[in-house]
């Protein structure tokens, strides 16, 4: 199966692959901007995206005057990150393809740098945020959100949507990754030397609009890669993804995305 980073299993380019990353923008950036101004991000800031995508995040943090890099391992995101940052004008702003385990930045050269859904889909997520912890300098913090999928659920209780949110972490744990580590990370981050300032969480749900599907839709590309590598059949997948529409399409279902975890982490001065 083709993948991205450590065996990511989301893998994509292309029109709805953006729209993918825009609607998480819309889910999540404003929770992300409110946590990011409370570590302090600050104009003049060195700011760093691991994991960047399109750039959503960092096209912000270049808007607040910080000098911004983002980093991604795909690099049809990274060329369209770097179009739309011209698009904005944000001279304070390069997107350029790299791996968080060898970022290639100065150590100690970095004031904040930022992760989402980064972790979760790592092999060595201790390992990647010892590199962080390298690039910051003395009382740079590193800010991280992660999720735990097992936090997705509906009410009433869809089986479609359980059975296929097992599957997929499931199919993470024999990866070697974990889809439920965001409750960890504050864990990873203190076995890495870092102090703990801030951890939070949210656990945003919908009863209707376009992002009460969302999940359905990550799932669903989650579990194309098993259909392509035998170990989920196509008509078990098109079964799931009946029962999930059933529920996305009940205006009295609620559905519930997966609980996002917030770190705020500093290296000691």
């Amino acid at each position: 199966m083709a993948s991205i980073g450590d065996k990511y299993i989301l893998t994509g380019s292309g029109r709805s692959d953006h729209d993918r990353l825009r609607v998480i923008s819309e889910i999540h950036d404003g929770r992300t901007r409110e946590l990011l101004l409370r570590a302090g991000l600050a104009s003049g800031h060195r700011f760093v995206e691991f994991g960047c995508g399109l750039g959503y995040v960092s096209r912000w943090a270049a808007s607040q005057g910080a000098s911004v890099t983002g980093i991604d391992l795909n690099p049809e995101q990274v060329a369209a990150a770097n179009e739309l940052a011209l698009e904005a004008g944000l001279e304070n702003s390069q997107f350029r393809q790299g791996s968080v385990y060898e970022p290639e930045l100065m150590p100690e050269s970095v004031d904040v740098a930022y992760c989402r859904w980064l972790m979760v889909h790592l092999n060595r997520p201790v390992a990647a945020m010892r590199t962080i912890y390298e690039t910051l300098r003395p009382g740079g913090v590193m800010v991280c959100e992660e999720a735990d999928v097992s936090a997705v659920y509906t009410e009433p209780a869809s089986a479609a949507y359980t059975e296929l949110r097992d599957i997929a972490i499931v199919a993470g744990t024999q990866r070697g990754v974990d889809y439920t580590g965001g409750r960890r990370a504050h864990l990873w981050a203190r076995e890495t030397g870092f102090e703990i300032v801030h951890v939070d969480a949210y656990h945003p749900h919908y009863l209707h609009g376009e992002h009460k599907g969302f999940w359905n839709w990550t799932l669903r590309a989650a579990a194309l890669g098993l259909v392509n590598e035998g170990s989920l059949s196509a008509q078990r997948l098109d079964e799931l993804v009946a029962g999930m529409n059933e529920a996305d399409a009940c205006p009295d279902t609620v559905v519930a995305h997966c609980r996002m975890h917030q770190l705020i982490a500093r290296k000691p001065a």
